[in-house]
């Protein structure tokens, strides 16, 4: 039982770090005060790729359209939709001039990044700005804020993707599980390594871009045309975050477990290809947390506990809860956090059952 204690207290050790040193500075993050003048604000390009979006682009895209920036275009891609995409578009192009429409009349190939590419090199302004068509910004100011980010030396900004809230079990795992990654990669920019963003809300300068070829350097993965572009391109100096609630880009959130599976399915299957040193940092948290859990049970069912333990147990879930209260309070998503504790030991049989798409072939679509 000696080893047993032993090996969870390591384990501990090693959440502890995490949850009150790696992920600290996400607690401490101050309202972005940068007030820019509307002269400043650069043309801006929202690329949007779209393949059989009809009904989302007819309910969501004129939140897009109507931003309140000075200068920007919209240039959404048609990766050959077989709906009625094309005609919601062109409606919507008679109605709007800032509106570019791309069409591809056969896809090139499988997966989103052959589509994007298109819209980026059809785009007329030196930012771009990512997101996707069954997206809705929270504010007429999600341009703006997310300039408003903007440094001296920033190529790109991470923004904020959470997804639409729903009273269902599968949506607080979401909600808890959007949080959570946004947590570790808010946090590892902040400690100037980031290492991913999320497609439906991202932004960098279309010279990074072209200087490392766009997607040429994990073109082999059907994925990762957000977080492997910025796992190969962001740096500490060239690269920042935004938080602002001005700033979120909302989207639907899967309604069903399998669903979510497939989803999860698809993101998991580019992480192989991060960079060696973010797939030790993010596997040590995975693997520290469930046997964090797998020995605390072992102590307790063979009633080796002592008041000791209890105490670090404590230490722990109150370093835990500091974060996740302060950062879901930042991006306006709290009403899940009753059910913390239980979706906090849950997690470990989540990476159990997700492990083997880390590995399996990868999904053989986009949509």
């Amino acid at each position: 039982m000696d080893i047993i204690i032993g090996i969870w207290s390591v384990m501990l050790v090693v959440q502890v770090v995490y949850w009150g040193l790696v992920f600290r500075p996400i607690t401490q993050l101050s309202s972005n005060k940068k007030a820019t003048l509307i002269a400043d604000y650069p043309a801006i390009s929202v690329v949007i790729c779209a393949r059989n979006e009809a009904q989302n682009i007819s309910e969501r895209l004129e939140k897009i359209l109507k931003q309140d920036y000075p200068v920007f275009e919209v240039v959404v891609v048609n990766d050959a939709s077989d709906d009625t995409t094309a005609t919601v578009l062109q409606r919507y192009q008679e109605k709007y001039s800032h509106l570019r429409v791309i069409a591809i009349q056969k896809k090139k190939s499988l997966g989103k990044k052959a589509a994007l590419t298109e819209g980026i090199k059809a785009a007329q302004y030196e930012w771009l700005l990512l997101t996707d068509a069954d997206c809705v910004p929270s504010s007429d100011r999600w341009i703006k804020t997310m300039q408003n980010s903007v440094q001296p030396t920033t190529q790109m900004v991470l923004g904020y993707g959470p997804y639409e809230s729903e009273p269902t079990m599968v949506n607080r795992w979401v909600q808890y599980e959007t949080i959570y990654v946004a947590i570790q990669y808010f946090s590892m920019a902040l400690w100037g390594v980031p290492y991913m963003g999320v497609g439906r809300n991202l932004m960098y300068r279309r010279e990074l871009f072209e200087a490392v070829g766009g997607f040429e350097q994990h073109q082999e993965s059907l994925s990762g045309d957000d977080d492997l572009f910025v796992n190969a391109v962001a740096n500490g100096s060239n690269t920042v975050i935004c938080t602002a609630a001005s700033s979120f880009m909302y989207s639907p959130a899967p309604s069903s477990w399998r669903s979510l599976y497939t989803q999860k399915k698809r993101h998991y299957s580019s992480s192989s290809y991060y960079k060696w040193y973010f797939q030790l940092v993010l596997g040590l948290l995975s693997l520290s947390h469930a046997f964090y859990y797998l020995f605390l049970w072992i102590i307790i069912g063979t009633n080796s506990w002592n008041f000791i333990i209890l105490g670090f147990v404590f230490l722990r879930w109150l370093l835990v809860y500091n974060v996740w209260l302060k950062f879901s309070q930042r991006v306006q998503t709290v009403a899940w956090l009753p059910y913390l504790w239980v979706l906090d030991i849950l997690l470990p049989f989540y990476y159990l059952i997700m492990a083997n798409t880390t590995y399996n072939s990868q999904n053989k679509k986009w949509k």
